[in-house]
């Protein structure tokens, strides 16, 4: 039929018709319309994801390690759905309830008593650490009689580098009293610890010359002072100031703290058996008052931090009773539903299905290596090593089980980051050599040598992350997820390295395509 329009059927005829085999240049495009209400139905998904995410946080972990109980569980749960005759709602509600008498009340008694014997251990912590502290120094020959006259002559010595003041003070009589006279007072002391701890105290070298020379240099620095102070009080007088003067001072000041300084630490080193035993004798003998006042505060911050688990109105324990049933509720669902659930969202993600499954081969591949293989690993090490410790006759045998389980689960730590300071506690402090030497054995021979056992055993040559990564991978998790980051961490990596390699492979598809195409 002719076109109505005569100028639009006389531009038809004469308007160029496209070379073969070349594309147009502008295809026909969808309508505007269409494009706004694609734009908006992707404004609309972002602002519901963002309010789902919101709404969903809060049960990640109680998701995340039902998912992982269920994909852990799955051959034992198809076992009882086989037993019962294929009814799901049975076979779901017997393997949730295996779960949660298998793992979960186990683990939660385990932790509570744990916790227990924990704030137990911190009450007691102040006198069993200061016996334990003089055993240790016997035992490594870090014994310092007079240890508070060193820990002075140590406080003084760091005292001397400080800048010579320049304030007076005047008092109610009229006496101008200075810094420079308390300091050249702190001297005088200082000098008479050395002339009572030289004489008294005996050791291998006699060290006299030292001796001498830290007296003659602080005998010669407190003089100074007071020279320099008599000085300042004649300025006083006089009203008249000399700069120069004052800086001439100051320069000597620091000259004769560094001297003095030197010297009274040459003279302890050589006192106390060489520079690396003195700075040693030094930490192994601090102060009483400090080092119970450190006792003290960390009894007090840690301690409540495990009574509030064991309390039966702190907040924790009911987010965790909260959490434990999400977990439970959602393992039956896990369990009954979890098929359809994997169907649907593969049908509403875009990704490709092929993906898709190879993203849900990687989840449980990486939940079989991450949690069966080393979870399994780290609660036999704890079994193990709880064994030894019972034998050795530690009290806190729970605790020791859960801080080994623990540390298992850490690459490069491992169960020995525990049994090793046990074996070093029963051989320094309480010294028993024979237990602590089995212990040592037993922990090296057997504890952290089955971990390699297991996970070869249940992996079957399955590729693994990389040490460092495994390392890091734990350490990151936990300062962003917290405990439950010693499972995520290494998942996280995982699924990073699959998204990598699906689309090293996309791309390598397209790059693919094209030079078929130019061919």
């Amino acid at each position: 039929m002719p076109d109505g329009n005569p100028v639009v059927g006389r531009m038809k005829e004469t308007a160029p018709a496209a070379p073969a085999g070349k594309q147009i240049l502008f295809p026909q495009l969808p309508s505007l319309s269409r494009i706004m209400s694609v734009v908006m139905l992707m404004f609309g998904i972002l602002a519901v994801g963002v309010l789902f995410y919101q709404l969903m946080i809060g049960f990640f972990v109680p998701l995340f390690l039902a998912a992982l109980l269920v994909v852990i569980f799955r051959p034992v749960h198809l076992w009882i759905l086989k037993r019962t005759g294929g009814r799901g709602r049975l076979s779901a509600a017997l393997t949730t309830l295996l779960v949660l008498l298998v793992v979960l009340m186990p683990l939660g008694m385990l932790v509570s008593i744990a916790t227990t014997q924990f704030t137990v251990l911190l009450s007691q912590m102040n006198g069993s650490m200061s016996v334990a502290l003089d055993r240790v120094r016997s035992q490594l020959g870090l014994d310092l009689p007079h240890a508070e006259h060193f820990r002075q002559l140590d406080r003084t010595v760091d005292l001397l580098g400080v800048a010579e003041p320049v304030i007076t003070t005047a008092t109610a009589t009229g006496e101008v009293r200075t810094d420079l006279i308390a300091k050249a007072k702190q001297l005088d002391q200082a000098a008479s610890i050395i002339v009572y701890l030289q004489e008294d105290l005996p050791s291998a070298d006699t060290a006299v010359e030292e001796a001498e020379n830290a007296i003659a240099s602080i005998e010669r620095f407190a003089n100074g002072l007071r020279e320099a102070d008599q000085m300042r009080r004649d300025e006083t007088e006089s009203g008249t100031f000399n700069p120069l003067t004052r800086l001439n001072v100051s320069e000597q000041f620091e000259k004769e703290a560094v001297f003095t300084a030197a010297a009274i630490r040459n003279w302890m080193n050589r006192k106390l058996g060489g520079t690396l035993q003195s700075q040693l004798k030094l930490l192994a003998n601090p102060d009483e008052t400090d080092f119970a006042r450190l006792i003290r505060g960390a009894r007090e911050s840690l301690q409540p931090r495990f009574v509030r688990l064991t309390s039966a109105t702190g907040s924790i324990v009911a987010q965790t009773l909260f959490g434990l049933v999400i977990l439970v509720i959602a393992v039956y669902f896990f369990l009954i539903d979890g098929p359809a659930m994997i169907t649907t969202l593969m049908r509403l993600s875009p990704m490709d299905d092929a993906y898709e499954h190879q993203l849900l081969m990687e989840f449980d591949r990486t939940s079989r290596a991450v949690v069966l293989a080393s979870v399994l690993s780290a609660v036999v090490q704890g079994i193990l090593a709880t064994i030894g410790f019972w034998i050795a006759g530690f009290d806190q045998i729970i605790l020791l089980l859960f801080l080994t389980s623990l540390m298992a689960l850490v690459p490069f730590l491992g169960a020995a980051s525990v049994w090793v300071p046990c074996a070093l506690w029963l051989a320094i402090v309480e010294q028993r050599m024979i237990p602590a030497v089995l212990l040592a054995i037993w922990g090296a021979a057997v504890v952290s040598s089955i971990d390699n056992v297991i996970k070869v055993f249940v992996l079957h040559g399955r590729s693994q992350l990389h040490p460092l990564f495994a390392l890091l991978s734990v350490i990151g998790g936990v300062s962003v997820f917290g405990p439950i980051g010693i499972l995520v961490g290494p998942m996280v990596v995982v699924f990073l390295q699959t998204l990598l390699e699906i689309l090293n492979h996309e791309l390598k598809s397209e790059t693919s395509a094209s030079k078929s195409k130019d061919s």
